[in-house]
């Protein structure tokens, strides 16, 4: 069965209330889209998370969501002062700020559910390329991994 793949790739900030300094924010997700009858509802995905300030790399796991004004991510990943940190938020598109709106994603840091922060990530390369770097068909949900 083929399957669509997405493997994204946004940079950006993040910013805690304990210290109010910014750190530098990269991560990589690959998406396999499993419900090709339901593609708006959440769909699971895994990958790299680095604060790159501190050379630390962790691994991250989340859904992405699509709705009429863009995507929703909701992420979670082992910080290395808090543990546990989720990163919530979603793109709102708006024709008078297209380009803005197609690749900035603010988000907001949470520990137990309380609100601890916030983050500001973006698709740093092409728009235009993006179907071509990002988007793949592959053969089997196993190749979530492997760049299809």
């Amino acid at each position: 069965m083929l399957t669509l793949k997405l493997h994204e790739t946004m940079s950006g900030w993040i910013e805690l209330n304990t210290d109010r300094k910014q750190e530098s924010l990269e991560f990589s997700i690959d998406v396999i889209f499993l419900n090709r009858s339901e593609p708006w509802q959440a769909q699971p995905f895994s990958g790299v998370l680095r604060l790159k300030d501190r050379r630390y790399e962790t691994h991250v796991q989340g859904t992405l969501s699509f709705r009429i004004s863009g995507p929703r991510y909701e992420l979670l990943f082992d910080h290395p002062d808090l543990g546990a940190i989720e990163l919530k938020g979603e793109k709102s598109y708006d024709l008078f700020n297209l380009k803005e709106s197609l690749t900035v994603c603010p988000l907001t840091a949470y520990q137990n559910g309380n609100a601890i922060g916030y983050a500001e990530v973006a698709y740093r390369d092409s728009i235009l390329a993006f179907p071509f770097r990002s988007l793949r068909l592959v053969k089997d949900a196993s190749l979530l991994g492997a760049r299809g």
